[in-house]
């Protein structure tokens, strides 16, 4: 099947069992599955395709060890068994990743009480490697002496330290990639997807939900979509979603924050609590240090025009006493990730939502709210938000087959060597760290990017000190919905989630953009404009 192309009449011409509302994680994985369970599905997103919560989390798939230590046994195996689930549907795109906390004489981290849980914790994950890649198998939890964790863990908190504690989760190596193939997989399924559509209004029918009118959001175009139910999984935007669809029970939302670092990494990720009591981590991704999750006290609403460098100094100061060898300080950033999340209020005050919700709204038949939590568990929230919407439309029941289902691209077919040859066939001759990238982040697709590229003349790099090419806008634009400068610079290719790419690899790509897309000069310069402040608010080089 062809590539995704923003195509808007077929959702005029046709209609639609679901309509999906949202095109983070939890929105995809619900068309998705709803797609592959045979039901008519469109889906509509008001920016990119993980452009909102999915693209700022800590790129780390959880296996639930936190839960275990409240006692949350089915939470656990919960978020085990979808870890394993994302092994087996992208396995070229994980990688195990140990994760190091310091133990304590005389404390809930002692080293006897971490013994018996990890014991517990293996028992209850025994099955975490079955039918999974044996390079993706994740050993049993292990203690480390002192020593071994002062080497391992600079700056560790000294008083009482007793020694070491490593678990192992799961690392998304290319985490906007893996959303982006989520999206792909329900475009293959059969779903129809539209970015920068945004959902306005309810359609009813007397009482009965019909659809939602939209609103193309490049063109101001308004339109509707006909669908015996719908599924709002907007995120951040779920509570003015509620508003206008005349529903309750969005949560608050709350500030998450995570920093990248400028500091060399360790191939070992740290946690540790901060002055205040928070429990943050510090991951490698991409050779930096990216540290969360801060949250800052308070709720937010979508919208508020609040300086972030406030929480972010603030988020320094904790990062400070958590990993004191890290010396972070504002220069040090690379890369703000930050967005709004849900929240529920605590004795402590608001804290993140612990648990994806489900609401069905009796005041509005047919309307599916999903408030999503974790990407970890985005998988398994979308699947039980269309069985709801399965029962609503009286369907006959079939299971779900996403957490076994490859997902494209992610066979395990050499994907190295297939590159190699379409490269000797092409007679192309790639740098090493170019072919690298090509490989690591298209997989199996990469043949076919770097034949655009040859066709296109666009193998050129975007920029000395990156492996991107240029045929990679191209391909983007004419196989993979790119339809903004954004879209390219930070989902559809690695180029700016980690910091500034520099003025050059952006004038560049826009104007291989506009060259595709048919843009006039100042459309190319406002889409500069728009990924330059984006740059100057989130990334700091």
């Amino acid at each position: 099947m062809a590539g995704m192309t923003r195509d808007l009449d077929p959702l005029q011409a046709d209609s639609f069992d679901l309509l999906v509302v949202g095109g983070g994680i939890h929105g995809l994985f619900t068309a998705y599955d709803a797609a592959a369970r045979g039901l008519r599905v469109a889906l509509v997103e008001r920016g990119d395709v993980g452009g909102g919560i999915s693209f700022n989390h800590q790129r780390t798939i959880h296996g639930g060890l936190r839960a275990l230590q409240s006692g949350q046994i089915r939470k656990c195996r919960e978020q085990i068994r979808e870890r394993r689930a994302w092994a087996r549907i992208a396995p070229h795109l994980l990688r195990p990743l140990p994760f190091l906390i310091g133990t304590y004489r005389g404390t809930r981290r002692a080293r006897l009480v971490i013994r018996a849980g990890f014991r517990l914790y293996d028992f209850i994950g025994r099955s975490r490697n079955v039918d999974v890649l044996p390079e993706l198998h994740l050993p049993n939890g292990r203690l480390e002496s002192a020593a071994a964790t002062r080497r391992l863990f600079p700056g560790v908190h000294e008083p009482g330290l007793s020694g070491g504690a490593i678990w192992y989760d799961y690392q998304t190596v290319h985490p906007d990639r893996l959303t982006y193939l989520v999206a792909l997989a329900a475009h293959r399924a059969g779903a129809t997807l539209a970015t920068y559509v945004e959902a306005v209004a309810p359609r009813r029918d007397g009482a009965r939900l019909t659809g939602a009118t939209v609103r193309d959001v490049i063109t101001g175009a308004a339109f509707d979509i006909a669908a015996r139910a719908v599924v709002l999984a907007a995120g951040s935007g779920l509570p003015a979603l509620h508003e206008r669809f005349g529903v309750t029970g969005a949560p608050p939302l709350v500030r998450a924050m995570n920093l990248l670092l400028d500091r060399p990494a360790r191939d070992i990720a740290l946690a540790a609590p901060s002055a205040s009591g928070r429990m943050f981590t510090a991951v490698p991704w991409r050779g930096l240090v990216l540290v969360g999750t801060y949250q800052p006290d308070g709720a937010v609403r979508e919208g508020m025009r609040e300086p972030l460098d406030p929480f972010v100094d603030a988020f320094l100061a904790e990062i400070r006493t958590a990993f004191p060898a890290l010396g972070a300080t504002r220069d040090d950033i690379r890369f703000v990730h930050h967005a709004l999340v849900p929240a529920q209020a605590t004795p402590q005050g608001l804290d993140l939502l612990a648990e994806p919700e489900i609401l069905a709204h009796v005041e509005a038949p047919g309307l599916i709210s999903l408030v999503g939590v974790k990407y970890t568990t985005a998988r398994l929230a979308a699947e039980r938000a269309v069985d709801g919407a399965a029962r609503h439309l009286h369907v006959p029941a079939v299971r779900s087959r996403t957490a076994t289902t490859l997902l494209p691209h992610a066979d395990v077919a050499d994907s190295d060597g297939i590159l190699v040859e379409t490269a000797r066939t092409l007679r192309v001759t790639l740098d090493g760290d170019v072919h690298r990238h090509l490989a690591g982040w298209y997989g199996t697709e990469a043949s076919a990017v770097l034949r655009c590229a040859h066709a296109s003349g666009a193998l050129a790099r975007v920029s000395a000190d990156s492996p991107v090419i240029e045929g990679e806008a191209i391909y983007a634009v004419r196989e993979a919905a790119a339809v903004r400068l954004d879209d390219v610079v930070f989902r559809r290719t690695p180029l700016g989630s980690a910091g500034d790419p520099g003025d050059d690899a952006i004038a560049r790509l826009a104007g291989i953009m506009a060259r595709e897309c048919g843009w006039t000069d100042a459309r190319r310069v406002e889409e500069i404009a728009l990924v330059r402040e984006r740059v100057r608010k989130y990334g700091t080089r």
